[in-house]
């Protein structure tokens, strides 16, 4: 049977979410679908957001909430697809729930469950920094506010008696009944919709330990997104920087661009000028918080192509962040515990080492874990180039696909910021309304 009104979004991050919210605008039923127990993706991991250095959590939150409230949306998320069948206005998709061990319908997101609960593993939101409980809340900010038990870290697994969680929790939420079996279709549920929107994003570089500049044996050399959760004011230290291996604030701060990218060993394509600006966001932020802070940013070239980049890069510069264009060759801890960079500055035609406290890596983006797998559910091509989606056409067609009814929204398409995700989960939400109203003419 044909169905022209509901649309399945793959993907709650900032792309799915603004696909979502157009398409519930529209009066379409909108099956939102996210593999994490939250939405928000990326986004809501970020401090602030270049080029206008906003929270980046106080722009994404009202729209999440929003999006939660709408009678016409439906937000699945913990799950995962494992079948799509069908075509245009008449597509089958199967998905598996994994369960949360908690009652969604019951939690209040209270936290009580969290407070009592023994256990504590590293803080993946938190990039490994700091702690969280076996049952735990994603963020802060998280939606949906509902609890989640990992149950791998519970007592429970290990043949331990505890019921510190159950019994802490009044509203009778806690439910270790719960299981997931691949062949038992009560942990499956198939979904019909007449178009389907692909917004995954995508995976950043994990740099190599030992290869790529120390990191994973050097403390103080950390990745892009562990810097955004050491300066956030939700993160493990309240916003305030410092180093990892003794607690204290850097006062010489290294940011290295294009680690993972433009290497013909690793991946030769440019994460479109994402890194180079995150980069250039964290120093100015640095710098503004803290002037006596010395920053330096080494680069390949600065990829300063959209509107208010090449203005962020003046200011940067303005504020005495200083550029040393040249890719370093290897960072190394010397005998006062601090880091040398050693790089061949290109434009003074020398090499030089630069001590700092803190290296920070530039990571670009790689495909998700999941790519693959949704191509060959999905029958959509992945290009040679980075290995994500192909889009029908780059330049007339960005969120089509050689299936039509399926469209491609955000950096599951190629590297993009914010503004283009955002645009790209307007115009697929676009497309799809106006070919599902085609149907019916």
């Amino acid at each position: 049977m044909t169905d022209t009104r509901s649309v399945v979004v793959i993907g709650g991050g900032i792309a799915g979410i603004q696909a979502a919210s157009e398409l519930s605008d529209m009066g379409f039923h909108v099956y939102l679908l996210e593999k994490e127990p939250a939405i928000g993706g990326r986004m809501a991991r970020l401090n602030r957001i270049f080029t206008t250095n906003e929270s980046a959590i106080a722009l994404l939150e009202p729209k999440m909430r929003t999006l939660a409230a709408r009678e016409n949306v439906e937000l699945i998320t913990y799950v995962e697809i494992v079948a799509v069948k069908g075509s245009v206005g008449d597509f089958e998709i199967t998905i598996e729930h994994k369960p949360r061990y908690v009652d969604a319908n019951k939690c209040t997101g209270c936290r009580r469950c969290m407070e009592v609960c023994p256990v504590e593993q590293p803080n993946r939101f938190n990039e490994g920094f700091g702690t969280l409980k076996a049952i735990y809340i994603p963020y802060a900010h998280a939606v949906p506010s509902c609890a989640v038990i990992d149950i791998e870290s519970c007592l429970r697994s290990g043949g331990e008696e505890c019921d510190a969680c159950i019994n802490a929790c009044e509203y009778n939420a806690i439910d270790f009944t719960q299981a997931r079996h691949k062949h038992n279709s009560k942990s499956k549920s198939k979904l019909k919709a007449g178009a389907i929107i692909v917004a995954t994003g995508s995976a950043t570089y994990d740099p190599e330990p030992g290869h790529d500049y120390g990191y994973g044996l050097l403390d103080d050399v950390i990745t892009t997104m562990e810097f955004e959760r050491l300066t956030a004011p939700d993160g493990p230290t309240g916003g305030n920087l410092i180093r990892p291996s003794d607690c204290r604030e850097p006062m010489r701060v290294g940011f290295i661009n294009c680690v993972g990218s433009r290497d013909i060993n690793r991946n030769p394509y440019c994460s479109g000028g994402v890194c180079c600006m995150e980069n250039i966001k964290n120093a100015i932020l640095l710098k503004e918080k803290r002037p006596d802070v010395r920053c330096y940013i080494f680069y390949i070239d600065i990829r300063a192509a959209f509107r208010g980049y090449e203005a962020f890069y003046t200011r940067a510069r303005e504020l005495g962040i200083r550029f040393i264009r040249g890719r370093p060759s290897e960072v190394i801890e010397n005998e006062k515990g601090n880091l040398e960079i050693r790089v061949e500055d290109t434009l003074k035609g020398m090499v030089r080492t630069i001590e700092v406290e803190m290296v920070v890596l530039g990571t670009g983006s790689v495909p998700g874990e999941d790519i693959e797998r949704l191509s060959e559910m999905l029958k959509l091509p992945l290009t040679t180039e980075d290995g994500l989606f192909r889009e029908l056409h780059s330049r007339v067609a960005p969120v089509d696909t050689e299936q039509r009814g399926i469209f491609i929204a955000g950096a599951v398409a190629g590297p993009k910021d914010i503004a283009l995700a955002v645009a790209q989960g307007s115009s697929a939400a676009a497309r799809a309304a106006s070919t599902l109203l085609t149907l019916n003419a």
